[in-house]
């Protein structure tokens, strides 16, 4: 029992040190949701500085969190006091999150290279070359170093899971306190229906955070990132440099953190284009232009965006892996072009169903060609991967429908119709080259199904209890998060004896310290294919 209550201490302390993070930043946001995003934006950024010089352990670590609590705890008036509603909405929802982390057993690519990657963090400097490693290590995600901040005494390793539930709980906060601001100032209902599905999407299907690895977390992300593009072109008015500015560093610090999540969503550029060309007279403007540039989370982007790089570059040789235009093979450390191109069309062909763990087909370049794998695709992944998750959407169609449909003798009228283009092509896009829905095809094909639903539903809306109806909705969605996670804690339970009373953390075995021989073997050789950078510096 004791140890369930300092995981759950951590647990609390780690989400003020986030929140105090995103204070030093900004100072009057009262959207805890933007808040909580603001300093996962900001101490992810600061852990890819501070793992040039220290190892990521537990001086390091307390030392940093602390800070974050230091901040949190000289604002926490204007953090909460300002927000009592919603602080209570947010305890509620982070008590009910906590639930998500009590695992067992962690999904198949955790210990396979997430917490090598982790690890690596924890106990060297900046290690070049660690793609030559495994080629799971020359993918690194943002998530493994927020991970490696959460190293502490006491819980040593238990905790490396954990910073899914964070994008996962201040997302959610974030679709909340906006539906109820907009309760409160006017009835955008197609908005709402798109917060409200957004938030009930998340904590129903990607209720496993355990499964989350580095792909969901950016997938959470988008919904907030194209319910902010709603939010500013629904606001008609022309807009202050001050008011543009909240909106313009929100998506700044979301696409950061998207693209650090996963490289892969590089792809959602798009809508940041769209972003720009809906803004052009701000952007365009050389006096808001100016202001643009010298803002501090500009500059912080810019940075983050060039640590992204230089981690890639550092680790196999390439800016962006694995798109073997990037790459370059003049280093020691570099990933041959020839390995880079095998590797893009290895993670083709896993995405188009024509390789698994135990199987692989034949003749991989005409697979591959043109719409060949069609066919095998819809039999083996299509069904009941993807069928099943489009189940799953009809079942929160069909709850929209029952708590809010109404027909009215109104003319359809399609919303945000340029914006729903672009997602159709980005939809076109991950279905010609990775059709697998780890690969953003759970947002997109969600938000291409919604949108013209929501639509459609916001015209023709019942309003007798309309609040009441958006919140029984989301209390329907936590309690179906609550019941899937008490059923499968109580599934390990059986299976393996997991009992969170007793030793609430996840399964630990000497498998997960492969990689960490494996990297003191590589660098006490003097290997020139990996070595620690600060050393490597102050030597020469």
């Amino acid at each position: 029992m004791l140890d369930l209550f300092i995981y759950l201490l951590i647990y609390i302390l780690i989400s003020f040190s986030i929140l105090g993070y995103g204070k030093i930043i900004d100072f009057k946001n009262n959207n805890l949701g933007i808040l909580g995003l603001k300093g996962l934006f900001l101490i992810t950024i600061l852990s890819y500085v501070t793992n040039f010089l220290f190892k990521h352990n537990y001086t390091h670590n307390l030392i940093f969190l602390s800070l974050g609590i230091f901040f949190f705890l000289i604002n926490y008036k204007k953090i909460f006091y300002e927000n009592k509603k919603t602080t209570l909405i947010a305890s509620i929802l982070f008590f009910i999150l906590f639930l998500g982390i009590l695992v067992y057993k962690n999904h198949d690519d955790f210990f396979y290279y997430h917490f090598g990657y982790i690890y690596s963090l924890i106990n060297f400097e900046k290690l070049v070359g660690i793609g030559n490693l495994e080629h799971g290590f020359r993918t690194p995600s943002s998530i493994f170093y927020i991970n490696s901040l959460f190293f502490l005494p006491y819980i040593k390793y238990h905790f490396l899971h954990a910073g899914a539930v964070y994008f996962m709980g201040f997302a959610s906060i974030y679709f909340i306190q906006k539906i109820i601001d907009l309760r409160n100032n006017n009835y955008n209902k197609f908005f709402i229906f798109i917060l409200s599905f957004s938030f009930i999407f998340i904590n129903t299907i990607f209720y496993r955070i355990a499964e989350h690895g580095t792909d969901r977390s950016a997938l959470i992300l988008i919904f907030v990132l194209i319910a902010i593009i709603i939010d500013r072109i629904s606001t008609k008015k022309n807009l202050s440099f001050d008011q543009f500015k909240d909106y313009n560093e929100n998506i700044l610090i979301l696409f950061f953190l998207i693209i650090s999540l996963k490289s892969f969503y590089l792809i959602y550029s798009l809508l940041f284009l769209y972003w720009i060309y809906k803004n052009k007279n701000y952007y365009f403007n050389k006096k808001f232009l100016i202001k643009i540039i010298k803002n501090r989370i500009t500059i912080l982007f810019i940075l983050g965006v060039i640590l992204l790089f230089l981690t890639n570059f550092l680790n196999t040789g390439c800016l962006i892996y694995p798109a073997s235009f990037t790459c370059y093979e003049g280093f020691s450390w570099s990933i041959k072009t020839i390995d880079v191109e095998k590797m893009k069309v290895w993670y083709e062909l896993w995405s188009k169903a024509g390789a698994t763990p135990n199987y692989r087909v034949e003749n991989i370049e005409n697979y591959l060609s043109g719409f060949n794998w069609l066919g095998n695709w819809f039999e083996n992944y299509f069904f009941n991967k993807v069928s099943d998750f489009l189940l799953s959407i009809f079942v929160i169609i069909v709850f929209f429908i029952f708590f809010f449909f109404k027909k009215n003798k109104r003319k359809f009228n399609f919303k945000f119709l340029t914006l729903y283009l672009i997602l159709l092509i980005l939809f076109i896009q991950w279905f010609v080259s990775y059709p697998a829905l780890r690969y953003g095809g759970y947002t997109i094909v969600a938000l291409i199904i919604f949108f013209p639903i929501c639509s459609y539903i916001s015209q023709n809306c019942n309003i007798k209890n309309f609040n009441k109806k958006v919140n029984l909705i989301i209390i329907l969605s936590l309690i179906v998060f609550s019941v899937k996670n008490i059923d499968r804690i109580y599934d390990e339970n059986k299976k393996y004896g997991y009992d969170i009373l007793k030793n609430p953390y996840y399964n630990l075995s000497d498998k997960a310290f492969f990689y960490d021989k494996k990297i003191k073997n590589l660098i006490e050789s003097d290997s020139d294919k990996i070595f620690i950078l600060k050393n490597n510096l102050f030597n020469k």
